[in-house]
């Protein structure tokens, strides 16, 4: 990418250097938003070409206001090395997610509920039974803190008269005269399937503030929001202490979790929390355990 947008071929030692040059006014400070950060990783030029105008659509808040962490999820080198992420391995489950969920849900002690709120019949729920809660954390206690700020997403579909529209699976859309922030053809995911060569389904994916009554995405996370979130995080304990309630997930914890992330925080918290409390007999807010796994 630094090769291409500066139009020479640079070493990795010269792109380092170039890279340096650009990010100096940040030179010395600790980033503490996401700009700062993003100019401390990639300079000045990079980051208005490639992240500002994003930033501003995917956010819609000022990148001073965002937290340094959303943009340090990115991986930043100075190779030819294209992946997004390091992992030593990357993959999907050969079915896709779908399949994949039902089969763990396939179990004769699981009961699967759809159309139901929780808040309608957590009532009937033993008070002994522990309960993962996985949906907006501001929302479980009634927004008695002030609601947090999230994000959420509208999708466009489109069938097309092609066989291929992008060559892969999703093409993100900096310029901010394009009111989307990406395109997604799913087919390009499962490269191994065998797909009909007239036509390809595309999805434009749409970001704006989520209201109530809206599925939340992401977590905004500026600074107004990490204040009520430390009111919320000391409500969650009492209610892990007093009601065996955990709480867990992206909407859960108020965390910007990849999916991985999110997998690996569920078996921590099954691992650290939940099969002592019935083997050990341990409280689910032990403090020798870390508070709410991904917390």
């Amino acid at each position: 990418t630094i090769c291409e947008y500066f139009g020479k071929h640079l070493t990795p030692d010269q792109a380092r250097a170039l890279v340096a040059e650009q990010a100096a006014e940040i030179h010395g400070k600790d980033p503490t938003n996401l700009e700062e950060k993003a100019i401390s990783l990639i300079g000045r030029p990079l980051y208005e070409a490639f992240v500002r105008g994003y930033t501003a659509k995917q956010w819609q808040t000022d990148p001073t206001e965002l937290p340094p962490g959303i943009i340090s999820r990115l991986p930043v080198r100075y190779t030819f090395n294209n992946r997004f992420f390091n992992d030593t391995y990357e993959g999907l489950p050969v079915d896709g997610y779908t399949a994949w969920l039902n089969r763990m849900a396939q179990h004769p002690n699981i009961d699967v509920r759809l159309d139901t709120d929780w808040f309608d019949v957590h009532s009937d729920v033993p008070a002994e039974v522990p309960v993962v809660y996985t949906g907006p954390l501001d929302r479980y206690f009634d927004h008695a803190e002030g609601e947090l700020g999230w994000r959420t997403l509208d999708f466009e579909q489109e069938v097309l008269e092609t066989g291929d529209f992008q060559g892969t699976p999703v093409m993100n859309y900096a310029d901010l005269a394009v009111p989307y922030t990406r395109i997604h053809e799913f087919r390009h995911f499962h490269p191994e399937r065998d797909y009909r060569t007239d036509k390809t389904v595309i999805f434009r994916e749409y970001s704006r503030f989520a209201q109530r009554g809206d599925e939340p995405y992401y977590p905004i996370n500026t600074a107004e929001d990490r204040a009520k979130l430390e009111r919320y995080r000391e409500l969650a304990r009492k209610e892990t202490a007093n009601r065996n309630v955990l709480f867990g997930g992206r909407l859960g914890t108020y965390k910007y979790l990849d999916m991985h992330m999110a997998i690996g925080s569920a078996l921590s918290m099954y691992d650290n929390k939940i099969a002592p409390y019935f083997t050990e007999n341990q409280s689910l807010d032990d403090p020798s355990t870390s508070q709410q796994d991904g917390w």
